[in-house]
C-alpha cells in the first residue's frame, strides 16, 4: 500500500507564514501585542467551505499585523533580521504560487481568518492518472465590497499582463481562473459569503459552493468534529486539523485537532486527537482507504468502550536521566505499547516491532516495566551498533526488587534466543550484556586462526531504585554513576518548560535543543515499504524547514481519554 504523496503540498503551507505580514522595524519595538498572548475563543468560519473529506487545514484567528509583529518580537534581537529575511522569502513565495502581492491585493480589505486547506488528495479519484491535489486559501474579508473590487484589478491586471482567464457559472457564482503556462501556476478564484477563495483547480471551488449550499457535505457538520472543537474553548491564535486516514492508506486511522496559542516563552497547542483501533486480521482483507466522515464518526461506537485509566506518570524518574537528554516518560510501558500497537496499522506494526527488538511486542517481555519509565535518547553519541543510531536508555521503576528481578531474567531468556547473555561488572555494578558473536578467520598465518568478536546489543543493571537497560555500556555506565547535577531535572530549561504543561499528565516528552536528527536518514530503510525516504525528501526542501531554524525546545504531555478523545498538550520553545 502506497501513502499518497499529498507531503507536496507543505510547502505551500508557507503562503501562511507569509501573510501574516511584514513589518517595519520601528513597529516591531513599538508593538505590544498583548491581545495575541490572550488569544481569541472565535472558532473558524471557512470550514463551513471545506468538504467532509478534507485532509488538511489551519486557520489563523487574529490580526496578521499582529501576528507577524509577534513572530519577530518572539525571536532575539539579534535574529529579527533572519526573521525578517524569511518572511521576505515566504512573501516571494505567495506570488510564485498563487500570483498576490500581500500589500496590494490582501491587505487592504483582510480580516481575521485566514485558511489554508488540502481539500482533497486526488480531485478525480483516479489515482493512475497521477495525484491531482486540491489546495484551497480562504481570506476573511471586513470589507466585501472592497475586497470583490480590489480583486477584480487582480484579475484584470492577470488579462492585461498576457494570462488566459476563463469564466464559469456554478450554482450561480462567478468562478475566475487562469490555466497552467510554464511560468505561471493555474489559480482559480471566487468570493464566496464573505470569504475570497483561491484555489489550484476550479473543482476546488466547486467543492466549497456545494458544501456552503449544501452544509451536511461540509466538515463542519461532522459531529466529531464539532465535539472536539467544543472542548478548544480557550484563547487562542489558530486551528490546525488533519485527517490521517486521507493522508495514507498505511497511516493510522486518526484524525486531530490543534488549538495554537502564544506564551511569552513559545508556542502551546492543545491536542484533541480521535483514533481507530486496528484489527489487524480485518484490515488485512479490506480496504485500507476510509473517508473523513467514516473516521469521525466512528467516535460514537468507540466511545462505549471504555478502559481502565491510566496512572499519572510522576517526573521523578527523570532523576536518573542525564541532562541534555531527550526523554518520554510514563507509567506501565507494556501496556503504553500494546495500546499503540492496536492503533497502528499492520505495516506500521512491523515498523514499531523492528524498532524494539529483540524484545517482542508481548505484554509479558515488559512484565518488569509496570511503573513509571523513561525512553531516553543520549546526547553527543552514536551506538556501536550502527553509526546513524543514537544511545538510547530505558529505565523503569522498582516496586518490588525480588519481581522485578524475576521479570528481567524472563527477559534474559527471550534474549538468549537470538544472542549471548553473560555478565560482567561496570564500575563494581554487576551488568547483563546481550552480545550478538561472530568468527573471525585471520588468513594471513600459514595455518588459519579462528577468533571470536562480540557486539554489545544491550546491556542491563538492576539498583534499588531503577532497572536499566541501553544499547550502550558508555551511556549506562553515565546514568549508573549520575550525579544530581548531572541529571536533566537539573536543567533550567527542563524545569521551566516542564511548568508550561498539565501536572495531570500520564505521558511526558522533552525533545532537547541539542536533538540530532541526523541519525533519521539511517533510519529511512525501516519504513522503505512506507515510502517514508520520498516523506521525508519532500518535507526537507520545503520552504517550511526553515522556520524550524527558530524552535528551540519542544514538550508534550498526554493527559488522558474522555471516551475516544486523547487530550494532549504541545510546547514549543522559540530561539
Amino acid at each position: 500500500m502506497k501513502i499518497k504523496p499529498v507531503f507536496v503540498g507543505i510547502a505551500v503551507l508557507g503562503v501562511l507564514l507569509l501573510v501574516l505580514s511584514l513589518s517595519t522595524i520601528a513597529k516591531v519595538f513599538a508593538a505590544n501585542p498583548r491581545d495575541l498572548l490572550v488569544g481569541v475563543k472565535t472558532q473558524p468560519q471557512a470550514v463551513q467551505l471545506l468538504p467532509k473529506r478534507s485532509p488538511l487545514f489551519l486557520s489563523f484567528l487574529v490580526d496578521p499585523e499582529k501576528l507577524g509583529l509577534f513572530a519577530q518580537l518572539a525571536a532575539q534581537p539579534s535574529d529579527r533580521g533572519d526573521v525578517r529575511h524569511e518572511l521576505a522569502s515566504l512573501k516571494q513565495q505567495l506570488r510564485q504560487n498563487w500570483l498576490l502581492d500581500y500589500e496590494r491585493d490582501i491587505q487592504p480589505w483582510l480580516a481575521q481568518e485566514i485558511t489554508l486547506a488540502v481539500t482533497d488528495v486526488d480531485l478525480d479519484d483516479q489515482p493512475a492518472n497521477g495525484l491531482q491535489t486540491g489546495y484551497l486559501l480562504a481570506l476573511a474579508a471586513k470589507d466585501v465590497d472592497l475586497a470583490k473590487t480590489t480583486i477584480d484589478a487582480f484579475w484584470q491586471k492577470l488579462a492585461v499582463n498576457g494570462s488566459d482567464l476563463g469564466f464559469e457559472q456554478y450554482q450561480g457564482v462567478s468562478i475566475l481562473n487562469t490555466s497552467f503556462s510554464a511560468d505561471k501556476p493555474a489559480i482559480a478564484g471566487t468570493t464566496l459569503d464573505k470569504f475570497v477563495l483561491f484555489a489550484n483547480d476550479v473543482r476546488v471551488l466547486r467543492q466549497a459552493i456545494d458544501a456552503l449550499k449544501s452544509p451536511n457535505l461540509a466538515l463542519a457538520s461532522v459531529d466529531n468534529y464539532r465535539d472536539r472543537l467544543a472542548k478548544i474553548n480557550t484563547g487562542k491564535v489558530g486551528i490546525a486539523y488533519a485527517n490521517l486516514a486521507e493522508l495514507g492508506e498505511d497511516l493510522p486511522k486518526a484524525s486531530l485537532l490543534s488549538s495554537l496559542s502564544f506564551d511569552k516563552l513559545g508556542i502551546r497547542a492543545k491536542t484533541l486527537v480521535t483514533s481507530e483501533k486496528v484489527n489487524s486480521e480485518k484490515a488485512n482483507g479490506e480496504k485500507q482507504s476510509q473517508s473523513l466522515e467514516t473516521v469521525a464518526q466512528s467516535g460514537s461506537s468507540l466511545s462505549a468502550q471504555t478502559s481502565r485509566p491510566k496512572s499519572k506518570s510522576n517526573l521523578n524518574i527523570a532523576t536518573a536521566i542525564p541532562s541534555g537528554s531527550s526523554v518520554i516518560i510514563g507509567n506501565n510501558l507494556g501496556e503504553t505499547l500494546q495500546a499503540l500497537k492496536t492503533s497502528l496499522p499492520t505495516e506500521w506494526q512491523k515498523v514499531l516491532a523492528k524498532a524494539i527488538a529483540p524484545i517482542p511486542l508481548d505484554s509479558n517481555a515488559w512484565a518488569w516495566a509496570q511503573d513509571d519509565f523513561a525512553i531516553a535518547l543520549l546526547p553527543n553519541s552514536k551506538s556501536p551498533i550502527s553509526n546513524s543510531q543514537p544511545d538510547w536508555l530505558l529505565v523503569s521503576k522498582i516496586n518490588d526488587p525480588k519481581t522485578s528481578a524475576t521479570a528481567i531474567a524472563t527477559l534474559d531468556d527471550i534474549a538468549r534466543k537470538n544472542l549471548t547473555v553473560g555478565e560482567i561488572s561496570l564500575k563494581a555494578q554487576p551488568v547483563t550484556v546481550w552480545t550478538n558473536l561472530s568468527a573471525n578467520v585471520n588468513n594471513s598465518s600459514a595455518s588459519a586462526n579462528l577468533s571470536v568478536s562480540g557486539q554489545v546489543v544491550a546491556a542491563h543493571a538492576q539498583t534499588p531504585n531503577y532497572i536499566y537497560l541501553s544499547n550502550s555500556l558508555t551511556g549506562l555506565e553515565s546514568a549508573l554513576t549520575l550525579k544530581n547535577n548531572q541529571a536533566i531535572t537539573a536543567s533550567k530549561n527542563f524545569k521551566t518548560i516542564t511548568a508550561k504543561l498539565p501536572s495531570d499528565r500520564q505521558t511526558y516528552g522533552y525533545l532537547d535543543q541539542n536533538f540530532d536528527l541526523t541519525w533519521l536518514n539511517g533510519a529511512e530503510a525501516n519504513f522503505s515499504g512506507l515510502q517514508t525516504s520520498e516523506i521525508l525528501q519532500k518535507i526537507s526542501n520545503s520552504p517550511l524547514v526553515s522556520i524550524f531554524n527558530h524552535l528551540n525546545i519542544f514538550s508534550f504531555a498526554s493527559t488522558g481519554s474522555q471516551s475516544n478523545i486523547e487530550n494532549g498538550e504541545f510546547f514549543i520553545f522559540l530561539k
